[in-house]
């Protein structure tokens, strides 16, 4: 109960009904109101905001590998196309924060992308088909190929890989004017036979060593005199391989990327041709060239010639850069060979100086019919 006093000093009761409520109770109730309900927005915006990055995360890295379908036709959707091993580590974050994050709608079309992207990497895991090697083969050809990286002036690393290797057949790519004096004066007598063309300014510098016999050695070029290949028949128990050597230019830019086209195409062609003349000759592919086997373009050269790649069944191995951390290594350098010569063997090497590590093959004839 509540009293009053009047003027004449007695106290009337009033019912708490009527009491009134202090005003500043009013004001710090209102206020405290006011801080939750905006408090609950500004959650709420937080929240909105993060899964509007996150879907347009998800978005992007889907983007870049619908990109990839158009790798045929534009650079950037090649380039995409060449880094989609780095695309699916990519897929792979996205698909972690969605799990995380319980984006249940978006998680399910990034795992349907994921396992698209991932469709591509089944050749790396799954040996070439071809025919069993010849039983008993005395003799393997040995093939030794390396980017060795123009500026590169650690030759006694390189020239120690080769005689550890001990290849039969030598192809080195960005062959400078001095690295080529020395594989001659380390090599010429074990090595007799040999084409090359050095170059000390550019990268295209390229030279064939062998201590088996050439036959029709050459020097040739496809689409520039900058860009020289080398073709050559080695003479291999009593039958000769045909053996390219090429090292197209990086498809760094619309007009690169159509001028590394043009030459595989042409390479191609010259292939077809060769094998049109002499279909019993066993034939192998050598170099850099400037794409992995994810892009398109490199299905259509494997298509087109009937070669095929020395690197399947062996996984993911980059051979660019040289350091050993894979996301960010590319499959650059390769050996496409026919049917009737199997890579037996496939090995990279450990650095030499060069932003590439070489390689080591062993390649086996099989028995003609």
């Amino acid at each position: 109960m509540f009293a009053v006093t009047t003027h004449q000093g007695i106290d009337i009761p009033r019912s708490p009904r009527n009491a009134s409520i202090p005003t500043s109770s009013v004001r710090r109730w209102a206020h405290n109101l006011l801080e939750s309900i905006l408090a609950l927005d500004t959650q709420n915006t937080v929240e909105s905001k993060k899964s509007r990055r996150i879907d347009w995360l998800a978005g992007l890295v889907c983007l870049g590998a619908f990109t990839t379908l158009l790798a045929r036709h534009f650079w950037v959707a090649d380039i995409i196309a060449n880094l989609r091993i780095q695309l699916i580590i990519g897929l792979l974050g996205t698909l972690v924060i969605l799990l995380l994050l319980r984006r249940w709608r978006m998680l399910l079309a990034v795992t349907a992308v994921t396992i698209w992207q991932a469709s591509w990497l089944i050749s790396a895991f799954q040996p070439s088909s071809g025919t069993t090697p010849l039983a008993n083969q005395p003799q393997e050809l040995r093939v030794f190929l390396a980017n060795v990286l123009t500026r590169n002036q650690q030759h006694g690393h390189i020239t120690a890989q080769i005689r550890q290797a001990d290849p039969d057949v030598i192809v080195i790519l960005e062959l400078s004017s001095k690295l080529n004096a020395t594989l001659h004066r380390e090599f010429g007598e074990s090595h007799k036979y040999a084409v090359s063309e050095p170059h000390d300014y550019g990268n295209f510098g390229i030279g064939l060593w062998s201590r088996l016999p050439l036959t029709d050695a050459s020097i040739f070029h496809l689409k520039s005199e900058s860009f020289p290949s080398i073709e050559a028949d080695v003479e291999f128990n009593s039958r000769r391989i045909r053996i390219f050597a090429t090292h197209p230019i990086p498809p760094m830019g619309a007009y690169y990327f159509a001028q590394r086209n043009e030459h595989m195409a042409l390479l191609a062609k010259r292939i077809q041709q060769q094998h049109s003349e002499d279909p019993k000759r066993p034939t192998l592919l050598l170099g850099d060239l400037n794409m992995t086997p994810w892009s398109p373009i490199f299905g259509d050269l494997c298509e087109s010639t009937g070669l095929q790649n020395a690197a399947a069944g062996h996984g993911l191995q980059p051979t660019w850069y040289c350091g050993n951390s894979f996301p960010f290594g590319l499959i650059l350098d390769h050996a496409l060979h026919s049917n009737d010569l199997p890579c037996v063997h496939r090995e990279i090497l450990p650095e030499n100086g060069s932003d590439h590590r070489a390689l080591a093959f062993r390649f086996s004839l099989i028995s003609q019919r």
